[in-house]
């Protein structure tokens, strides 16, 4: 079985109020690995594929300069994303044992991560949840050193990472690379290759499939019709939906329950939960009951 290991920096001392429902997803991967560098409390035990290192803030920004050779000063902790793609380089020492590492973000809920990432599927260089991108809330990448440095291939690369705002460097900057250019036609893609000699070995081995993940977007459901499922189901490491009735799905990720920016203006012009005072709504002891996720936050089924 390859190994897998996913780093998260998250900083800012404090938690969000549903991290140990993403802790208990994590625990029920029991063959994935998560790896945090935070300023945040680390006093989680008895999950043994998650481990914790504390950091402060500022030695963070220490260490990037250090490991990257650059001055990255950011303005707020959204930038650490456009980081997100040097993490090979970055703790090149904790993704020794691994196969693959990758990365993720905090408002996700896991299923079952193997159901769908096979050993067939990580015979592939890096693996995604998108078809159009890298996705920043999940992806994997091989083990491999001119992997892990692909992001130096990058023209101004470390000018992008000192910029004090995030410029999605994960998302949009680092997915070039792997991706022939938008309404390029296929039978160019050989020339394209040829006058881009030094990056075509990127554009092979990939698994970029979209798996529709994050409802409530612009974009049509996976049915084709315009609806996104707004009631989530999530119990014994398996993501089930109102809409899509058994089928099960890799994780959710709720970011357009959370805030409006990228959420389609047809479900309101806020997001459900933006001004709800308590959105977790279920006790740690009664996760293994199973937990509905859906406009009004994070509830026990019953």
């Amino acid at each position: 079985m390859k190994s897998i290991l996913i780093i998260i920096d998250y900083f800012g001392g404090k938690w969000p109020d549903w991290f140990p429902i993403f802790l208990e997803s994590c625990r029920q991967n029991p063959t994935v690995n998560w790896l945090f560098h935070t300023d945040c409390p680390c006093d989680f035990t008895g999950i043994s594929n998650v481990a914790f290192q504390y950091i402060a803030f500022e030695d963070y920004i220490k260490q990037v300069n250090y490991k990257l050779d650059v001055r990255f000063d950011p303005a707020d902790y959204y930038k650490l994303c456009d980081l997100r793609p040097m993490y090979g380089v970055l703790y090149e020492e904790d993704i020794k044992p691994f196969d693959f590492w990758g990365y993720g973000d905090l408002d996700v809920i896991y299923g079952n991560i193997r159901h769908f990432y096979t050993d067939k599927v990580l015979e592939n260089n890096v693996i995604s949840t998108h078809t159009w991108c890298i996705s920043g809330h999940f992806a994997l990448i091989r083990n491999e050193e001119c992997l892990n440095n692909a992001f130096r291939k990058i023209r101004n690369w470390k000018k992008i990472i000192e910029k004090r705002y995030n410029r999605r460097f994960d998302e949009d900057t680092f997915s070039k690379l792997f991706l022939y250019p938008k309404r390029l036609p296929v039978s160019w893609q050989k020339l394209y290759d040829f006058l881009h000699p030094g990056t075509k070995k990127f554009r092979s081995d990939l698994y970029f499939k979209e798996q529709y993940t994050t409802p409530l977007t612009p974009a049509s459901w996976k049915s084709g019709k315009p609806d996104h499922p707004t009631v989530w189901f999530w119990k014994d490491s398996h993501i089930t939906n109102e809409l899509d009735g058994s089928e099960e799905f890799i994780y959710l990720h709720f970011m357009n329950f959370k805030h409006a920016r990228y959420m389609d203006q047809k479900y309101g012009k806020k997001a459900f939960w933006s001004d709800m005072p308590e959105i977790v709504q279920v006790e740690p002891e009664n996760f293994g009951k199973g937990i509905r996720i859906d406009k009004d936050g994070f509830h026990e089924i019953r």
